[in-house]
């Protein structure tokens, strides 16, 4: 058989269309994980509305509470407590895994190679004698010889494949769209609350079991005192 009949029949589409349609499967189970991701994790379960229908849940938010040194309207040192909410999918990565490179490597190798001795197995002999002379003068001749033929033939073959496939896959990190979401959403992670204490030597006064001692004064993003809407009234009556 020839060399190039020995690739006849061998399913090409399959060889390199089955590992190029498994990378496409793994790039849809990839892009369903990312999505499962920002539901379970970014938002609460779904909830049923006023009008039993089903509304999307809120983002998740963390709370994050921290101190820092400021002063008092009188100029005095004064503790600062900030609440700060965050949405989580702010400060957790999200996974964005895309196969991004698919090689397929398929090398087939034929080794074709026969030899052939032939020798045929054969023997046949001759003895011939004869004298010759006459008188003192006189003498023999012997003749001898033997033919042999043998024949043998040999073959051997080896044929060999190797089918390779190299796939990469990487992190293409957030999409422009929920970054643009996750931004909006960074606007909201502002102090929501900011209470004043006065310092004694440098930090908030606690009592054993680490409450706060005193009454906060609100204040905004300046150290500003904020004032409620009752205090605000009776200013303006008077």
């Amino acid at each position: 058989m020839e060399i190039a009949n020995q690739f006849k029949g061998l399913p090409m589409e399959t060889l390199i269309g089955g590992p190029l349609k498994a990378a496409c499967d793994a790039n849809v189970l990839m892009a369903q994980a990312t999505s499962s991701f920002i539901n379970d994790v970014g938002f609460l379960p779904e909830q049923k509305g006023a009008d039993g229908k089903m509304v999307p849940g809120a983002p998740r938010m963390v709370d994050f509470t921290y101190e820092k040194p400021g002063t008092d309207q009188d100029g005095k040192p004064a503790i600062e407590l900030v609440k700060v909410k965050v949405p989580i999918l702010a400060i957790v990565p999200i996974p964005n895994l895309q196969v991004n490179t698919v090689n397929v490597t398929f090398d087939m190798e034929v080794k074709s190679s026969s030899s052939s001795r032939s020798q045929t197995d054969a023997s046949a002999s001759l003895t011939a004698s004869a004298k010759f002379g006459f008188g003192p003068v006189s003498g023999s001749v012997s003749i001898s010889g033997s033919v042999s033929t043998s024949k043998e033939n040999t073959r051997s073959s080896d044929q060999s494949a190797k089918y390779h496939v190299d796939v990469n896959a990487q992190n293409f990190g957030m999409p422009e769209g929920l970054a643009r979401v996750l931004d909006m959403m960074n606007q909201a992670a502002a102090p929501r609350q900011i209470e004043q204490y006065k310092a004694k030597d440098g930090e908030i006064e606690r009592d054993k079991d680490g409450k706060i001692i005193g009454k906060p004064t609100l204040v905004d993003s300046t150290s500003k005192p904020i004032e409620d809407d009752a205090t605000s009234s009776s200013t303006t009556t008077k």
